[in-house]
């Protein structure tokens, strides 16, 4: 007996030293890549504050590259520390152009372009600040290789539009085709794999869940689309015409043609000349006696934000949610977290010296409850510090985007953006198909008649049914309420104005939705004027999001990691992304369609 002790004593010594050393080798291995990561992060310090210094001509034309991908909010990750990279915003690109518009250093611009990221609406107010740096006696290049491929190049040519002189490269194509707006349907997809989606909207034009409930576009849907590209599509041939000096019909013969070869651009003067990149820019260095000099490393050239006169600027970038904002494209996931921007206005209210504050929305929205809470938390704001809010959106201002913006003294858009989508919809998928489909039986014992509402294994009953209903009933006239008071418009006129109907800012500011067309340098002029802020004295700005601490962004990191990996899973397997997104939108309330617009 007392051998088998011993035995079964030291088989629980040999256990306690494997797990021992399992985890000092997996502490060692986490402290290991920790080393690493932190070295890294100095060698890229080094080699970016040492021994590769800028240095800023004393004549400069400024170098910017429009299909780097650039977001509302500071890239702001240990990758740039690492490599330097500026964790740059589209504001400060906005802000680098039109401080060059001034400075006697920068000469001109030279611009390159072919697929690029940038949304409509950005580009539209990128061809206001390129117009504003012509307007300053400056001139502006832009070149391509190609206006898309095969087509698709309508954004990157309207954007091209706006400078002096537009240079293709030979062989290169304009790829002006038009614009068309898509979205998935996946209703026959889900009655064969024994999925019902059970959605209600409020109202018809509500249609985000569409994709689940059709088979194919309502006449509802169809109409909302219809106008909304047709809007989209007159105002980029109203400004290419005006800026080419081309006839409308003319530049529509041309796009109905399209893609148009080198010679044809040039021939039908959509084009300045042919050229490749490198001979241009020696031409333009020779010319204008100076050297390009990359827009990124301009800003640090920019003298700093400095004085007691402060107007903030805060950031709602994504989908609306509660808890924490993330931004984190390398999970494919950026959320505007209602308590960080609760806690970004509490921050901002602190600071005494503020004057004003911009809000710039960029979100096609979200949940509604969030929503609401951020809506309140901008009026309580705005009633604490008693100065002016002005709202600029960007991209998209929809739906629980638009609800945030409410309490402003000025909600602002550009021409092209996407706001509207009053209205909120809920449901659930029904999952008892699929059970059968696999011999899984559910069973369940309830106490309360409508207890099992939200359960995903049966239909709503009557009972439930009318409940959901009531709810968003609710929920819709709360949304209609506000908005129908913040604006001042009567209940009768916002029955025409929402129903999840969706505008752009050009009709926004037609029916008062919004109250002015702009984006930042309008902003910051209204902040000014309203602001009662003195120009002859100097004037800081307070960005938010605040940049990350060294401990979040080495956690980002960790957690980044598996993420890449199932998104490059996902792509060899050959899931769709564009339908993972429609499946993210399940779980909000106030959002507008998935849709997709091809440019």
């Amino acid at each position: 007996m007392s051998e088998i002790l011993s035995k079964l004593h030291q088989l629980k010594k040999n256990i306690h030293l494997k797990l021992l050393l399992k985890s000092l080798i997996w502490a060692f291995a986490v402290l290991g890549v920790l080393f690493i990561i932190l070295f890294m992060v100095v060698l890229g310090l080094l080699r970016y504050g040492g021994s590769t210094t800028i240095t800023m001509p004393q004549n400069a034309i400024l170098q910017i590259d429009f299909d780097t991908s650039l977001s509302e909010i500071r890239s702001d990750s240990l990758l740039n520390d690492i490599t330097g990279e500026q964790n740059a915003s589209f504001y400060d690109l906005i802000r680098a152009i039109a401080t060059a518009s001034a400075d006697d250093r920068i000469k001109a611009i030279f611009a390159e372009i072919s697929q690029s990221d940038l949304s409509l609406s950005q580009i539209e107010e990128l061809r206001s600040a390129i117009l504003a740096f012509r307007h300053a006696g400056k001139k502006a290049y832009i070149f391509s290789e190609s206006f898309g491929s095969f087509g698709g190049g309508m954004s990157e040519y309207y954007l091209a539009s706006a400078f002096d002189e537009i240079i293709l490269q030979p062989g290169g194509e304009v790829g002006i085709t038009g614009i068309s707006i898509e979205m998935p349907f996946v209703r026959k997809l889900l009655n064969r794999i024994g999925i019902k989606p059970e959605f209600y909207a409020r109202h018809e034009y509500k249609n985000a869940y569409s994709s689940f409930t059709d088979e194919k576009m309502s006449a509802p849907l169809k109409a909302e689309l219809n106008k909304l590209g047709g809007s989209i599509f007159a105002k980029i041939i109203d400004d290419i015409s005006a800026a080419k000096d081309i006839s409308k019909q003319d530049l529509l013969n041309l796009i109905d043609n399209a893609p148009l070869s080198a010679e044809k651009a040039i021939s039908n003067l959509l084009v300045n000349e042919l050229s490749y990149r490198n001979t241009l820019i020696n031409r333009l260095e020779s010319e204008y006696d100076a050297k390009t000099f990359d827009w990124l490393n301009y800003l640090y050239f920019l003298a700093p934000s400095q004085g007691k006169q402060a107007v903030g600027i805060v950031v709602i970038n994504g989908e609306i949610s509660s808890g924490e904002s993330i931004f984190e494209p390398l999970q494919g996931e950026v959320v505007a977290g209602a308590e960080s921007f609760a806690a970004n206005l509490k921050e901002l209210s602190e600071i005494k010296d503020l004057k004003a504050l911009i809000v710039r929305i960029d979100s096609p929205g979200g949940s509604y409850l969030a929503a609401d809470y951020m809506r309140q938390a901008l009026s309580d704001f705005k009633e604490k510090k008693q100065i002016p809010v002005i709202v600029s959106m960007s991209s998209y201002a929809a739906s629980g985007g638009y609800f945030i913006a409410l309490p402003a003294d000025i909600i602002m858009a550009q021409d092209l953006s996407i706001t509207g989508s009053i209205g909120v919809l809920g449901g659930k998928p029904v999952l008892s198909g699929l059970w059968q489909n696999l011999d899984i039986n559910w069973e369940s014992v309830s106490f309360g008649r409508n207890s099992g509402i939200m359960s995903l294994n049966h239909s709503f009953s009557a009972a439930e049914k009318e409940a959901f209903n009531q709810s968003l009933d609710r929920v819709y006239d709360d949304f209609v309420a506000k908005t129908a008071s913040a604006r001042r418009i009567s209940l009768k006129k916002m029955d025409t104005l929402a129903r999840g109907r969706v505008w752009t800012g050009e009709q926004a500011k037609s029916n008062g939705l919004i109250d002015e067309i702009g984006g930042y340098d309008l902003a910051f002029v209204r902040a000014v004027e309203l602001g009662n802020i003195n120009l002859n004295k100097p004037i800081r700005i307070e960005f938010y999001p605040k940049p990350k601490t060294m401990a979040e962004k080495i956690s980002e990191l960790f957690s980044a990691s598996p993420y890449v990996m199932i998104n490059k899973l996902k792509t060899k397997i050959g899931l769709d992304k564009e339908l993972l997104n429609v499946l993210q939108r399940l779980k909000y309330d106030a959002v507008i369609p998935p849709i997709k617009i091809q440019y």
